[in-house]
């Protein structure tokens, strides 16, 4: 047994001790939160010190582990190295371990509530975690073990995939992890607060880590995304994929939380809801470690962890199914039990209450359509009709859900003058309503159409300006409080970046003729060449000139990592970018044809291909009859596109006593140009075609995409704000839990918050919860 798979065996063994003293303690045996504390100490300590030995064992190239000969490899710079310590499943298991129990400390501090029953709870979700990492010798191996060893080792490792290689992905499953961890909490307080039918008292730290979860779960999904559009080639930062939807989920519900969080606070509406989203928010967690980490969307994500073996055959994968069961059943359970009590309505009466319930359903409903197209692989493969749904299914329905939820945006910063003439509302909502309407008009002039798009820009930007107007006013007299309007601002910037960016992008292949300078959205391309000694792993420089600007010289990298587990070659395409204050600039190569074979073209299905002004995309396979019993002849359909016009040709190829002959076909649309099959392959999808035109032979040509990415800088923009205004409501939240006197949560008297304003002193007049109750009593 290895030093850090004792560490792990030692860590289980000290955790369940901690699950125990702390069951014994929730009972009332105070002896036992000694023992409690101290087996948690020792807990953690041992999963650090067998995160320290995973990393020794990695930053040593100690390839005797079969994680560190998978993962990494001598060559690698020090910060992939690093990285390589969550490259796999294995490591990412042992990093959340540790930092869930880093996170618990907060759990059972002296001002912490139910310490000792949060912690029986909170424990056997640690527990969970070492379990998926346990292995019994010669009886049970978990597959979640970073210290099983794999002798005779090698003398390097396979490395860490080239496309993770890159700062962004770095540093993005600790962020998401830190998410994961955090979100934890919430559920843990929601569930101990349904048992003890003690509901108002988890709030201000459900609130608190409600935030911090989405603050770092989001910085998560972002560097996902960013590293998605700088490293894949595909053009994109989302591509809806199924495992990418995976950490989306919780991190929309988190939100919907957050706002059914403050509008219990304010009104004590929402109780059993916002314990449902708590439990529902930690369910997803595991659900997207299962579909993410198991294998089961192998088929359907470019990024899931293949299935080696058989589902059932990997205890991992059952003791992931388990969980899900039990958090489903305890949730169940605890709500059924514990949600007994009655929370007062929301009154239709009140604006902002109100807006923010329709808020929470919104978000409520998107998660749930994100899920149900998530989950779809699993129930269509039971049914043996396999499949997923395309990026335009999520876009429709999401779209108008965003749509009202931007528009409630845009006028809920003003619901404070509820009541007011209509004077002043229409002096508030004209300043948003002149931002969306001016930006629709330019959109509309540059050519930018769709309905939906428009509808969407056109409330992203209202309610941007209305939520500036509302941090200019809050930041006044109170800079502290100013973290929703930040928030809310960012939000709005996003989605008008991902409009303008997303529905409103262009892109089309370019060949660049080394040496010769082509005109492409406004910019020149000229390709000046190969990086001299980047093989086999090939650069080439393309200069960009826009108009009136100076010439920037960018690179671009692709290169074959040979087949696949599925048989196909692993095409790896690096882009380049450039970045301008209104739009991206994004290039991405696509083949290089060599000097002297212009006129061969690599066509991948439904990929077109540039040619002499057509495009030229290979769609299918036929199979034809022979009169000769030993000939087999198969066409392979092309279809030729100028303009409007569209052309199918056949282009056959016999196979006869092992030799391949093509015959060649003269398009229509191609006028002195031949074409023929020279070589095929069925498994890749892949023909390769000679266009025969009679010339010369013609100079080496880099095949590029160029697309254009307007306004994509809101997005990244968006984000930020985003972020910013977490942080300032999280450092708002942790400030007032100092500030405050040991006793019952305060709420704001229904009252003062129906209208929006603040009671005559100034601040909004709270009660202790109970209190509240007998205020609202009518006296005798």
């Amino acid at each position: 047994m290895t030093p850090g798979t004792l560490a792990i065996w030692l860590a289980a063994a000290l955790g369940a001790t901690a699950f125990v003293a702390a069951l014994r303690w929730a009972r009332g045996r105070e002896a036992s939160a000694a023992t409690f504390r101290l087996a948690y100490h020792g807990m953690t300590l041992l999963l650090a010190v067998a995160s320290a030995f995973l990393m020794i064992a990695i930053l040593t190239h100690d390839f005797r582990f079969d994680y560190v000969a998978r993962y990494s490899s001598r060559d690698l710079p020090y910060l992939y190295l690093v990285s390589a310590f969550w490259g796999g499943q294995e490591g990412t298991f042992l990093l959340w371990a540790l930092f869930s129990a880093l996170v618990g400390y907060a759990l059972f501090r002296k001002r912490s509530w139910e310490p000792a029953a949060v912690m029986a709870c909170y424990v056997p979700t640690i527990l969970f975690l070492i379990g998926l990492m346990v292995d019994v010798p010669g009886l049970f191996k978990s597959g979640g073990n970073p210290f099983r060893l794999a002798l005779p080792a090698p003398p390097d490792g396979g490395g860490l995939n080239d496309l993770l290689q890159d700062p962004w992905m770095a540093s993005h499953p600790p962020a998401v992890f830190v998410g994961y961890a955090a979100l934890t909490i919430p559920a843990v307080l929601a569930f101990v607060a349904l048992l003890k039918q003690r509901e108002e008292r988890w709030l201000g730290a459900a609130l608190r880590w409600s935030l911090f979860g989405f603050l770092s779960l989001g910085v998560g999904v972002v560097l996902g995304g960013f590293w998605a559009y700088k490293t894949l080639g595909w053009g994109g930062y989302w591509g809806w994929d199924p495992v990418e939807n995976a950490s989306l989920i919780p991190w929309i519900v988190s939100a919907a939380l957050i706002h059914g969080l403050l509008l219990q606070r304010a009104t004590g509406a929402l109780r059993r809801t916002n314990l449902a989203l708590a439990l529902v928010a930690y369910w997803l967690v595991v659900y997207s470690t299962f579909l993410t980490r198991t294998g089961v969307l192998a088929k359907f994500s470019v990024h899931s962890f293949e299935a080696g073996a058989s589902f059932w055959a990997v205890p991992v994968n059952i003791e992931m199914l388990l969980a899900l069961a039990l958090v489903l059943a305890a949730g169940a359970y605890a709500l059924v039990r514990g949600g007994r009590r009655a929370a007062p309505p929301v009154d239709a009466k009140l604006a902002w209450p109100l807006l923010l319930l329709v808020v929470i359903a919104l978000l409520t409903v998107s998660a749930f359509m994100v899920f149900w197209g998530t989950t779809y692989p699993l129930p269509s493969s039971l049914i043996g009709r396999p499949g997923t749904y395309d990026p335009s299914w999520y876009n429709r329905w999401n779209l108008p859900l965003y749509v009202v939820l931007l528009g409630l945006l845009s006028f809920g910063p003003f619901l404070s003058w509820v009541g007011r003439p209509a004077r002043e509302w229409r002096r508030h909502l004209a300043l948003p309503a002149i931002a969306g309407a001016s930006g629709c008009g330019a959109a509309a002039l540059l050519g930018f159409g769709g309905a939906g798009e428009l509808a969407l820009f056109f409330v992203a930007l209202a309610a941007m300006t209305a939520n500036v107007v509302r941090l200019v006013l809050v930041a006044r007299e109170k800079p502290l409080h100013t973290g929703a309007a930040v928030a809310h601002v960012g939000f709005a910037l996003m989605f008008a970046g991902m409009v303008a960016s997303g529905a409103w992008g262009r892109k089309h292949e370019v060949s660049l003729p080394i040496g010769q300078p082509v005109q492409s959205e406004g910019v020149i391309l000229t390709y000046r060449g190969h990086v001299d000694g980047s093989e086999p792993k090939h650069r080439w420089r393309v200069a960009v000139m826009p108009e009136g600007k100076a010439e920037e010289v960018l690179e671009v990298r692709m290169y074959s990592k040979g087949r696949g587990d599925d048989g196909r070659d692993q095409i790896m395409r690096f882009p380049a970018i450039r970045r301008e204050v209104a739009r991206d600039l994004y290039v991405a190569p696509l083949a290089l044809v060599p000097a002297g074979d212009a006129g061969n073209l690599e066509l991948r299905k439904s990929r077109p291909v540039p040619y002499r002004g057509a495009t030229l995309t290979f769609l299918r396979f036929e199979t034809a009859g022979s009169g000769d019993q030993h000939v087999m002849t198969v066409r392979a359909l092309v279809e030729i596109a100028r303009g409007a016009q569209r052309e199918t040709v056949s282009l056959p190829v016999s196979f006869a006593d092992g030799r391949f002959a093509g015959e060649p076909v003269s398009p229509r649309s191609l006028p002195g140009v031949s074409l023929k099959l020279e070589r095929m392959s069925v498994e890749d999808g892949l023909v390769l075609v000679r266009a025969d035109d009679g010339s010369a032979a013609a100079s080496e040509t880099l095949v590029v995409e160029a697309s254009v990415k307007p306004l994509i800088g809101l997005l990244w923009t968006g984000t930020l704000l985003v972020g910013l205004g977490c942080t300032l409501a999280a450092i708002r939240r942790w400030l007032e839990l100092r500030a405050m006197p040991a006793g019952p949560v305060p709420l704001p008297v229904p009252a003062a918050v129906g209208t929006g304003l603040p009671t005559a002193a100034g601040r909004s007049a709270v009660l202790p919860l109970g209190d509240a109750k007998r205020a609202e009593r009518p006296s005798r």
